[in-house]
């Protein structure tokens, strides 16, 4: 049988207050970099701040889980938590670049319930060549290239295993070549923190064609694509604004941050009479 849950816990409070409840999906970056939902946490004075880590959640012999799954795990965590006065407070639901599908499935289960706003930081929707692209490059830093990647249209569970094997039996040998009996702690580590990432790219290419928000859910799209459109949806679905400067587009900043936040307390229902054209405001 397999396990229905990781070592980690999918959803968690960063921090308390009388405001709205913010639920951040994203995940640690390779690089180490701060993650948005941990700066957020560090400017809200009054927002509750929920880090949703699906990554977390695809650890420990939980190799795969689909989107819809961790959706709901997420969802059950916070209810459980907040007190009945709360759920009178319109919730918002923030992702991360490749954390768009998942977020847009908490923001749809929620909304049956609560009044409902996505905001969408630099949307990405990874699709096949992400998986194999990413399995390719983590194969070669653990020194293990050249193997093709496992069906992707099979069991999701076997194709998860298969990465794994492959990425583990490339550590051995390259400890083998440094002369070590076995992989040091720190690169056994890594491995997992590769295939977590790989069993959530997965779990976002299986999730495709992605689906649309429901009517209930107002979106906001923080992106510098001009043209954005949301799929499955048409123009003037969702509201745009421009993110902050930054050196690329998946830099995760404290003038994110900080814009993010000004998007939740300043939040208005949008005007059906006004346009929804990108706009270089807070997004009114």
């Amino acid at each position: 049988m397999r396990p229905v849950a990781g070592t980690g816990r999918i959803c968690s409070q960063l921090s308390s207050g009388d405001g709205a409840a913010v639920l951040v999906a994203d995940f640690q970056a390779l690089n180490g970099a701060p993650r948005l939902s941990q700066l957020l946490s560090g400017v809200a004075t009054d927002q509750r701040i929920y880090q949703v880590d699906p990554r977390g959640a695809l650890s420990g012999d939980r190799l795969y889980a689909s989107l819809p799954e961790l959706a709901d795990e997420a969802v059950a965590i916070f209810r459980s938590g907040e007190s009945s006065a709360a759920t009178d407070q319109r919730v918002f639901v923030v992702s991360h670049c490749s954390a768009a599908g998942l977020s847009l499935h908490i923001a749809s289960r929620l909304s049956a319930a609560r009044e409902v706003t996505a905001i969408l930081v630099q949307p990405t929707w990874p699709g096949t060549d992400h998986v194999t692209e990413g399995f390719a490059e983590f194969q070669a830093k653990l020194g293990a290239g050249g193997h093709s990647c496992p069906d992707l249209d099979g069991d999701p569970w076997s194709c998860v295993a298969g990465m794994e094997q492959l990425m583990r039996k490339g550590l051995a040998e390259l400890a083998k070549r440094h002369g070590l009996d076995k992989p040091p702690l720190a690169f056994s580590e890594l491995l997992v923190s590769y295939r977590t990432w790989l069993a959530f790219l997965l779990a976002c290419r299986n999730d495709q064609p992605a689906m649309a928000p429901p009517d209930a859910v107002a979106v906001t799209v923080m992106t510098d694509e001009p043209d954005f459109v949301l799929p499955r949806t048409g123009p003037g679905r969702c509201r745009i604004t421009p993110p902050p400067p930054a050196e690329r587009p998946d830099d995760v900043t404290p003038d994110l941050a900080k814009l993010v936040l000004d998007q939740i307390v300043s939040w208005r229902p949008p005007d059906p009479h006004r346009s929804m054209a990108p706009s270089r405001g807070s997004g009114q």
